[in-house]
Parts: C-alpha cells; sequence; structure tokens
C-alpha cells in the first residue's frame, strides 16, 4: 500500500487487520497524527515507511508487526525513540530522526527503555542498521544503546548533542560504520570499536583533539582497513614519511600488500566547509583507484586507499616500483590546493616488504657508477 504525500489524510480506521500487507509508505502523510492499533500480529508486514508524518509515538500493538525488517520514521514530531521496537527483535534496519531540540531521550525515558530490555530480554536484538539522528540524544544514552542494540553494524548518531563517546562503545563488537557528524557537543571519545572500519565525524565543533587520540592510535589503524574522517590539526606522529603539498610517493620492491599502506591527508584551516575527496594511488604510472573511495572530510582523513583494489594481483616486473599518492576533490572548491599535508605509514606487519626507499633508488645507482 502506498499512501505517500496525501498531506490531508488525518487518520485510519481505529485498528487494522492486514494479513497479507507486506510494505507499507505514508511518507508525507503530515497530518496523519497516529498510528493505528495492531490487535492481531502481521507476520508479512516486512517495510513501514513514516518519514513526514505528524505521528509522535507508535502504540503498545505496534509489537505486532513481528517480522518488521525495516522502519523509517523522519519528521519533526518525532520527540524521542519509541520504546516499543524494543520489543522487536526481528527488526534489523531502523532510521529515526528526531526534531533536533524537541526530541530528547530523558533519563525517566531511558530508565523505561531499560526496563523493557529486562522485561524482555533482548539482549539479542538484531539490529544491523541503526539511525538515531537530529534526537538529542544525552551521553546516557550509550550504556543504554550497548545493551538494546548489541549486533548493530552501521551507526549513525549525527545532529545529536551528547558531549562524550564513552568506552562502553567498545562494546559494539559488530560495529564496522559510525557516524557522529554535525555532534557540535562532543568533545571526547575514550573508546573504539575493536572491529571499525569507517568513521565520520564532521563540523564537530567543540572537539578537543587532545581527548579523542584514541582515534589516531597506531595500532588502531594497523590492525584495520580504516577510513577515518575527523576533526585534527597535525598529521599522527607514526606516519614517518611527509610531504607538504598535494602528493607524495615512495619506492618499493619485493612482496607489497595492500593492507600495509596507511595515508593521512590533513586539509588546509581556510576551507569553509567539507569537500569530496577521492585518494589516487598510482604505481608505475598505472592507476589504482575504485569508485567506493569518495569521502567527505572538513580536517583530517586517515585511511588505507588500496582497500578492496586488485593490488595484490598484480605482479610488478620493475626491480624498483615507484608509488604516488595523491588525490582528486570537489571541483566546486576554488582552491588549488587543499591538502596542508600528506603522510604515509607502511606497517612491516603482516607484510613482506624487502626494502623501501623514499628517495629515487635509480638516481643513486646512477651517481654511483659515475
Amino acid at each position: 500500500m502506498n499512501a505517500e504525500d496525501c498531506s490531508k489524510l488525518r487518520s485510519f480506521p481505529p485498528t487494522i487487520k492486514w494479513p497479507s500487507l507486506e510494505d507499507l509508505h505514508l511518507s508525507g502523510c503530515s497530518s496523519l497524527e497516529n498510528f493505528p492499533e495492531t490487535p492481531e500480529e502481521m507476520k508479512n508486514l516486512k517495510m513501514l515507511i513514516l518519514n513526514g508524518t505528524g505521528i509522535k509515538d507508535l502504540p503498545c500493538s505496534f509489537h505486532n508487526l513481528s517480522r518488521l525488517w525495516h522502519l523509517g520514521i523522519r519528521g519533526d514530531k518525532m520527540c524521542k525513540i519509541p520504546s516499543v521496537i524494543g520489543m522487536m527483535p526481528g527488526l534489523s534496519r531502523c532510521e529515526i530522526e528526531g526534531g533536533g531540540n524537541k526530541g530528547k531521550v530523558s533519563a525517566k525515558h531511558a530508565e523505561r527503555l531499560q526496563g523493557i530490555l529486562v522485561t524482555h530480554s533482548l539482549h539479542s536484538l538484531n539490529m544491523s542498521i541503526l539511525s538515531l539522528t537530529n534526537g538529542n540524544l544525552s551521553d546516557d544514552f550509550f550504556p543504554l544503546a550497548v545493551a538494546w542494540f548489541p549486533n548493530v553494524k552501521f551507526l549513525d548518531l549525527s545532529g545529536n548533542n551528547f558531549t562524550v563517546i564513552p568506552e562502553c562503545i567498545q562494546e559494539f563488537h559488530s560495529l564496522l560504520r559510525l557516524d557522529v557528524d554535525d555532534c557540535k557537543h562532543l568533545q571526547e571519545i575514550r573508546g573504539v570499536p575493536p572491529n571499525l572500519k569507517t568513521f565520520s565525524a564532521l563540523n564537530c565543533k567543540s572537539w578537543n583533539p587532545m581527548a579523542t587520540s584514541v582515534l589516531v592510535n597506531q595500532e588502531v589503524h594497523q590492525n584495520r582497513d580504516t577510513w577515518f574522517a575527523l576533526p585534527g590539526r597535525s598529521i599522527p606522529g607514526w606516519f614517518e614519511h611527509r610531504s607538504w603539498g598535494s602528493s607524495i610517493s615512495f619506492w618499493f620492491r619485493g612482496k607489497f600488500h595492500s593492507e600495509a599502506l596507511c595515508l593521512a591527508i590533513l586539509l588546509k584551516d581556510d576551507l569553509r566547509s567539507s569537500v569530496w575527496i577521492e585518494p589516487i594511488l598510482t604505481i608505475n604510472g598505472r592507476i589504482f583507484s575504485d569508485s567506493f573511495s569518495r569521502t567527505k572530510v572538513d580536517q583530517l582523513l586517515i585511511l588505507h586507499p588500496l582497500t578492496d583494489s586488485p593490488f595484490n594481483e598484480v605482479s610488478f616486473e620493475n626491480k624498483w616500483n615507484y608509488l604516488e599518492a595523491k588525490y582528486k576533490y570537489n571541483p566546486n572548491c576554488r582552491m588549488a590546493s587543499i591538502a596542508e599535508e600528506i603522510g604515509i605509514n607502511i606497517s612491516k606487519k603482516n607484510s613482506i616488504i624487502e626494502d623501501i626507499r623514499y628517495s629515487d633508488p635509480y638516481r643513486r645507482t646512477k651517481l654511483m657508477r659515475r
């Protein structure tokens, strides 16, 4: 059933019994303030999209949508996380956008949610994609989230008002991506989930670089294929080779695994807004890049640019091979070069590297022959 953009739709029947319904789309029904009761189990409904409605909360009988897989609620009327979703262990993808300062998860509401968790033993909730944006979530949200969404893989908390991401975030063992863009009060991050690969913290005005050192720790980036876009004033010291400007290069010989290379790009301070960056690597003049490497950045980007590339399948003929790293960026940016500095780190762990040179080894040989 699709009733999108029916702006005059005010109500459904008080109760609905639609056993065959699979998808229900009500986005843009701005006059609809209440979702009907579902007194009987509806086993076939998989997707429910309520973006831009006037619905503020969901009824308790909502849990009878027992096979619901995807729930979307985006709009300024939603002022809290509906507690009933804690009774829906089959829910895998949930996107809830609150009403900015209108939305708030209070301590009392958090206690209520915690009570639901204990009552229903929802420690195995099957949520893998969760977006809770612009909801004014506070610091108290994280201990609750760890208990409520233990298996989440993609977590978007952009536009919220928490000031600290506590150490308990490390208990998200399945988390692969974390977005906290536009969290203007965020000051400190005290832990990194053990399998986190992608992190984005754009426009975080209160960020304290000294209090978020865990994100630029060498072990974090050498043990996984990371793509971190975050505030920063300098490239971490463990990047042993650096270059001012828009490119950096080195020579290598022997077997070189793609996971060994970590790249850092520090943008200039006078950028007015974030830009899209696409790292480009050439080896002996051949381009190695993929279509999924564009990343939005406003200050510092730390990444493994050869992830998912065919790099490891190539046999290099030259004794010494020349690798150059540069980047493309948003063409709307008028600056000739947006990078203040570029850094490279090459991990010797888990890779076989016979030799690395940061100056031209062929030039050195020619000089010796003379």
